[in-house]
């Protein structure tokens, strides 16, 4: 019996991963190693819990609108496999935690997505020493992603 190259083993657990996807137009998926070759994390493509997604939805908004691979990322209701494999592997630390965020007073469509796949319950902004505080819940975050 032939053992397997450690890179082929790893390559195969992504490609399993990937078959979670809930994608309509790419299957990707992910697994982070450490250096003791122990698995720290995995991830594929999807969206954000209790998210609806373009497969439940029956179409996919970048294929209905001709959006090429690799641009306007804004556009995907999925977060990447690289994203949930990072977000995976420290989602224990994040679960009903609340973000502070100095410098804006929004959040963009992409941290939405890693905000309420990593468990986060509030967050709270402000832009500047003269803006006044915005807090925004995790629900309204949803709420927003499935509209």
């Amino acid at each position: 019996m032939e053992i397997k190259e450690w890179d082929d083993y790893f390559l195969d657990l992504a490609k399993t991963c990937a078959s979670r996807s809930n994608c309509i137009r790419a299957q990707v998926g992910a697994v982070i190693v450490g250096e003791d070759r122990k698995i720290k994390a995995t991830g594929y493509n999807g969206t954000p819990s209790k998210v609806e997604s373009c497969y439940e939805r029956g179409e996919c908004y970048r294929i209905k609108n001709n959006i090429k691979s690799g641009t306007c990322y804004e556009t995907c209701r999925s977060i990447h496999a690289e994203q949930n494999a990072i977000i995976q592997a420290g989602q224990d630390r994040c679960k009903d935690a609340t973000m502070y965020i100095w410098g804006h007073n929004f959040i963009c469509i992409l941290c939405k997505r890693f905000i309420v796949q990593a468990g986060i319950k509030n967050c709270v902004l402000k832009k500047d020493e003269n803006s006044p505080i915005v807090r925004v819940s995790v629900e309204d975050i949803r709420n927003e992603l499935n509209a």
